[in-house]
């Protein structure tokens, strides 16, 4: 059994627009981060009229890719799935039979249960964004105390003593005054000297907190937290934005094709990087004899842990890249459990038991 011409065209063309659409959010967002953190680290960034016209478009440009990317996207989702079901769905899974029925199992609440799982997913962007944010207005925070000691602090002579510039590390230097030592970072990029005069700015009511009228002086424990949490929030939003995407495309694909039996063998993808194993494979055999190749989908649902699953009972349901596969018991627990896949291969006669080795 070979997949359909059509529905062949209709998923490359998916691909393009999915990378267009990809393109436009990584443009935007990076461009957007990239322009905020600039701002917050450099003293003067210094944006001239060129500079904003060129941001403006690229903005402009990015925004309009993941736009008009997302729009196609929804409609080929409805003509994919169209031309999909014209055929019952045969390119990934048999007909319906009476043997895919179990009184023991609730297939309408594990259909449910996916639905669920995307709304968690979606529910994560949300920690993921807060995180983001947290690090940029605590970014913003920092920058805000030293403007604020500039201001207000009493400003003492004092002299640079020496200079640190480590390969690795932050830039610092170690500046004399009023009879005191303190050790500065250096920010903006002038090359201090030993004996070079600055004038160091004193907070009153905190001896210990001060910087110079050039150097800031932030707090790089601080600054560093707040750095690692702008940074995992920008990855941690789109993978989170990502797994709710594919969920709810599973739970829309599997409430249109329903479950079918099916016995599964999860077998490891041999790596040279044990520790970056990509997901298992599912070699699926339907019982009409027929079988399809599952690659299981990254996801805290993943198959790593089925590893040694072979010959298990399990229900498959989805087409194409929105599958999923139900395993009544988990791998470390009782209970349902249920791993998200896409196909690599269409349905055809099953020799997996030789060909899989």
């Amino acid at each position: 059994m070979v997949l359909d011409d059509p529905l062949r065209a209709l998923a490359r063309r998916r691909a393009g627009w999915l990378a267009l659409a990809a393109a436009g959010v990584a443009g935007f967002v990076f461009f957007a981060v990239a322009v905020a953190v600039y701002g917050l680290v450099v003293a003067d960034p210094g944006f001239d009229r060129g500079d904003i016209s060129a941001l403006l478009v690229v903005f402009s440009v990015s925004l309009g890719c993941a736009v008009l990317g997302g729009r196609r996207l929804r409609v080929l989702a409805h003509r994919i799935r169209a031309t999909a079901g014209e055929n019952g769905f045969g390119a990934w899974l048999p007909a319906p039979a009476a043997a895919d029925q179990d009184p023991r199992i609730d297939f309408g609440a594990e259909t449910a249960r996916l639905r669920r799982t995307a709304g968690r997913a979606a529910a994560l962007i949300l920690g993921w964004v807060a995180l983001f944010a947290g690090g940029l207005t605590g970014m913003s925070l920092l920058d805000e105390a030293a403007a604020e000691l500039l201001a207000t602090g009493d400003r003492v002579p004092g002299v640079v003593v020496s200079v640190a510039a480590p390969v690795k590390g932050t830039p610092s230097m170690r500046v004399r005054y009023g009879g005191r030592t303190a050790k500065i970072v250096r920010d903006s990029g002038h090359p201090y000297h030993a004996g070079e005069a600055v004038t160091v700015v004193v907070d009153p009511a905190d001896p210990a907190h001060v910087r110079t009228t050039e150097e800031r002086n932030e707090n790089q424990f601080v600054f560093g937290v707040c750095v690692a949490a702008l940074l995992i929030g920008l990855a941690g939003a789109p993978v989170a934005a990502g797994a709710a995407l594919g969920w709810r495309r599973r739970a829309r694909a599997v409430a249109a094709t329903g479950w079918r039996v099916a016995t599964v063998d999860v077998v490891p993808v041999r790596s040279a990087a044990p520790r970056r194993r990509p997901p298992p494979t599912l070699y699926v055999r339907y019982p009409d004899g027929t079988g399809i190749v599952l690659r299981a989908v990254p996801s805290t649902h993943g198959a790593k842990a089925l590893a040694d699953f072979t010959d298990r009972l399990a229900w498959v349901g989805g087409w194409g890249r929105e599958m999923a596969v139900f395993f009544p018991q988990g791998p470390r627990r009782a209970g349902p459990y249920v791993v998200p896949a896409a196909a690599k291969t269409p349905r055809a006669a099953s020799a997996f038991r030789r060909s899989r080795r």
